[in-house]
């Protein structure tokens, strides 16, 4: 349309002048071109409202700018691994649409199951308004199996009405711990490994028991002499403190903030009890062989939200030990 054919249309040549150059500009990040209002009369000029929709237009752009301060992710960038994120003061945060907690100083985590797909996305709101969305790739992992024969087969299948009761008040007591949860980051330290031994079982391997596929592991077992101490990785609150679990025998359950859990099993005694705030480096329990378990070890569990997540990416190698120490686990 000529310059003649837009001012008898009512759009002004400054009008034309911006339009022109959001036409001609190259949009940054942009999914989709954003259509320019045009008119083909006064009234429907004004309808349009055209200072309007160019204010829409650079909000639009906003959504996409990724400043690389604004959000900072660290972490196992795989299935089974924790990411640590840090982004800015009063931020809100969802990852696959779910609300994820945020604190009030912008940390927050996101974790991935072991069979977590190939992508996630995370989406920032900024306190200013602005959003940031950052796709995240999230790699392949392949998991051993193990299998371990010997056991008790009221351990592995055929379970009794007895059994299954207690199975069933047990499931009941974890699911009222994990309704209580803290937001506060707790786990923004460094990990430290509860004990130290020799790795006896790892995270996401599959165990056939007695011939029968099981469910896949979901922590990482370390095989240690009854009564070693356990100490708490990080810390914490404590939300359960159970003596007698069917499957974990001694179970405690460690809150350590935004849906991080840590979960200890098989505990020959328990030093903490429910609402206990606990430091990293104090004693919760010692190494047993109680519940499900063919020798005295610690099994250790992280769980984000409803993903287990493997203990070993966040915690890092197992320090040397000098002596060996008994053989067990789960």
């Amino acid at each position: 349309m000529s310059a003649g054919a837009m001012k008898r249309a009512g759009v002004s040549l400054a009008a034309l002048a911006a339009m022109t150059a959001c036409a001609t500009a190259e949009p940054e990040l942009v999914e989709a071109p954003i259509a320019v209002p045009f008119a083909a009369d006064e009234s429907l000029a004004k309808k349009a409202g055209f200072d309007g929709a160019m204010k829409s237009a650079e909000e639009r752009q906003r959504v996409f700018d990724d400043p690389a301060s604004s959000v900072i992710l660290t972490g196992g960038f795989v299935q089974g691994g924790l990411l640590r994120g840090q982004t800015l003061p009063g931020a809100k945060a969802t990852l696959d649409g779910e609300p994820i907690p945020v604190s009030a100083d912008g940390k927050f985590l996101i974790g991935f199951g072991r069979d977590h797909g190939a992508s996630a996305l995370l989406v920032v709101t900024l306190d200013d308004g602005s959003i940031v969305r950052r796709a995240i790739d999230v790699a392949d992992r392949e998991f051993k199996i193990e299998k371990i024969d010997g056991l008790d087969q009221s351990k592995v299948s055929g379970f009794t009405a007895e059994q299954l009761a207690k199975i069933a008040v047990d499931k009941q007591k974890k699911s009222a711990a994990r309704a209580s949860r803290s937001d506060d980051p707790m786990w923004a330290t460094d990990f430290a490994w509860p004990v130290t031994g020799r790795i006896s079982g790892v995270f996401g391997s599959q165990r056939i028991l007695n011939g029968e596929p099981q469910n896949m592991h979901g922590g990482v077992d370390v095989a240690a002499p009854a009564g070693t101490p356990i100490k708490a990785p990080a810390p914490g609150v404590v939300r359960l403190a159970e003596p007698d679990m069917y499957f974990e025998g001694g179970l405690v359950f460690l809150d350590h903030g935004q849906k991080l859990e840590s979960a200890f099993m098989h505990l020959s005694r328990l030093d903490v009890k429910p609402g206990d705030r606990v430091e990293k480096g104090q004693v919760i329990g010692a190494v047993g062989a109680t519940g499900r378990a063919t020798g005295p070890h610690m099994h250790w569990s992280l769980k984000w939200a409803e993903s287990l997540v493997d203990p070993q990416l966040v915690v890092g190698e197992m320090p040397s030990v000098e002596a060996k120490p008994a053989a067990g686990g789960n």
